[in-house]
């Protein structure tokens, strides 16, 4: 009797949690945390520019929060983008865990970087089991790429590996314009973060494959993030001819942390100029 009861209390909770997923709905007026407080839009100019609206700026010291700005508009013309670059966060001990994101680099050293986030509310954290069940909406955030590698090198004390990718100047312009387009379709039509489904690399993956089609093979790295970097060495997206060991050891920058702390508050095209000094 005691089981029945204790089946029927679980597959009750089970079929309310489902309804509750199932009915809520994805927004963009929440109150939302700090680091995502503003929605990302694009204008295409006439001159050939994009403008990104709401660029964060944030900047960080060893474990603090130095300021928090804002940049309302950032005018990019994307023949001045001479190089991406794919960036790995991972998270622990365990490789498949970690979060990627992707950064451009200009000719006057300046980038900006594009990250697929959970838009967490204010006062809310981040939990992978949350993010299976439309806890989070999704957030196409724009930034300085000092802001974004040092958030995750110096507040969060996590690590850093930067690779740059093989594309060429104009797959690396097409890539821009079309994750300045889907930004602002989010914009417009907001969507939930999932941990598996929905997650930082395989929106990436996505949006590649809408602009070139079966440029990103399906694989397990598009749910386990952390073998992101494996995999694009495989397909050549990332070029070398390491091991993946002393490949991962050539472009991490976490043990550069004392060098990177002490640009961290330099203007952002100083900054990318010195990051990239400490590169291969």
């Amino acid at each position: 009797m005691r089981k029945k009861v204790v089946f029927g209390v679980v597959a009750l909770a089970t079929v309310s949690l489902t309804f509750l997923v199932a009915v809520r709905e994805p927004r963009l007026d929440r109150t939302w945390d700090e680091e995502v407080q503003y929605t990302a839009t694009a204008v295409f100019n006439e001159d050939g520019t994009a403008t990104v609206n709401n660029v964060r700026d944030f900047t960080y010291g060893d474990s603090t929060v130095i300021s928090t700005d804002w940049v309302s508009r950032v005018t990019i013309h994307p023949d001045d983008i001479v190089k991406v670059w794919f960036v790995l966060e991972p998270f622990s001990k365990w490789e498949a865990v970690g979060h990627t994101f992707l950064t451009f680099e200009l000719t006057d050293g300046s980038a900006f970087s594009f990250s697929v986030e959970a838009r967490r509310e204010k006062g809310e954290t981040y939990s992978a089991l949350r993010g299976l069940f439309n806890e989070y909406e999704l957030a196409y955030s724009w930034g300085t790429e000092r802001d974004f590698v040092t958030r995750r090198l110096l507040y969060l004390k996590n690590s850093v590996r930067m690779y740059p990718l093989t594309i060429n100047e104009s797959q690396a312009r097409g890539l821009f314009i079309g994750l300045l387009k889907k930004t602002n379709e989010i914009a417009k039509k907001p969507r939930f973060y999932n941990t598996l489904t929905a997650n930082c690399t395989n929106i990436l993956a996505q949006i590649v494959n809408d602009i070139q089609p079966k440029t990103i093979p399906l694989d397990i790295s598009w749910y386990l993030p952390g073998y992101s970097d494996r995999f694009l060495m495989r397909i050549g997206l990332i070029q070398t001819d390491k091991t993946i060991e002393n490949a991962r050891e050539a472009y991490d920058v976490t043990k550069h942390r004392s060098a990177i702390l002490n640009i961290a508050t330099a203007p952002h095209s100083q900054f990318g100029k010195d990051l990239r000094a400490l590169l291969p």
